[in-house]
């Protein structure tokens, strides 16, 4: 007579739970990252609150933005380097756009990119 499978066997539970495990680690791993990509592009959205921005000098705005992103704790991401700031006639564009490697275990590691465009028209 044949025998009736009655559940998972232990290799299979280990195979599932190995899965479980492993989508949870990138979870942990990953949700920092994209908190702090939330963080920045918040912050350049607040720049269309801000008045008077499209007068300010490129210089001026980047001291702000270093300011915002002291204040927000945002470390992986170097405003000198990753935004971009175009003034032209009475548009002001800012455009980030960076990637961050986060280590996962051993030597994986995972490649996020991130780009955002903030377009502010002057009244």
């Amino acid at each position: 007579m044949m025998k009736t499978q009655r559940g998972m066997t232990a290799i299979g539970w280990l195979t599932v739970l190995a899965l479980i495990g492993f989508f949870v680690l990138l979870t942990l791993r990953l949700t920092p990252v994209y908190l702090e990509a939330y963080k920045v592009s918040s912050q350049l959205k607040s720049f269309k609150r801000e008045p008077g921005i499209t007068r300010k000098s490129v210089t001026e705005i980047r001291k702000m933005l270093q300011k915002r992103f002291d204040i927000d704790d945002i470390d992986r991401v170097d405003p000198r380097k990753a935004i971009k700031i175009t003034k032209k006639d009475n548009v002001l564009l800012l455009e980030s756009n960076y990637e961050i490697r986060q280590k996962i275990v051993g030597n994986i590691d995972v490649i996020v990119k991130f780009r955002d465009v903030v377009k502010i028209i002057s009244n």
